[in-house]
């Protein structure tokens, strides 16, 4: 069951571009934007271990997800919440996700990335 109000489902489900930021060691807020897809009502990306993101979540699980709507730039949806990652066995969830865009994830991975998926778990919705 989705946390997600019905009238920004839409933002969700299209392919889109999201803001992910997440904390630094230091204390730093780093955003990077980010292809996103809502999995069974929940929110989930498909990271490489490679990326900066990935290390900043195994330091602190807080992050903030942020779309704005294309069509209103006064519509938006933000999520902050905690995250989980688990190990995207077999690449399934990235190809997922590449389906949902329409490209090969695979391009830009290293030969020796792992990819992981990060669930979102909402603490606070802002929509608008």
């Amino acid at each position: 069951m989705s946390h997600f109000p019905e009238s920004h489902l839409d933002l969700l489900s299209q392919p889109g571009i999201a803001i992910f930021s997440t904390l630094t060691p230091g204390g730093e807020i780093q955003s990077t934007a980010l292809w996103y897809l809502l999995d069974d009502g929940e929110l989930k990306i498909s990271i490489s271990n490679a990326r900066k993101k990935f290390r900043n979540l195994q330091q602190n699980p807080n992050a903030n997800f942020f779309i704005l709507d294309p069509a209103n730039p006064f519509r938006f949806i933000e999520v902050r919440g905690t995250t989980s990652v688990e190990l995207d066995e077999g690449f399934a969830f990235r190809a997922k996700v590449g389906a949902h865009y329409g490209t090969d994830l695979s391009n830009f991975d290293g030969a020796d990335d792992v990819r992981y998926i990060v669930t979102l778990h909402p603490t606070r919705i802002n929509a608008q």
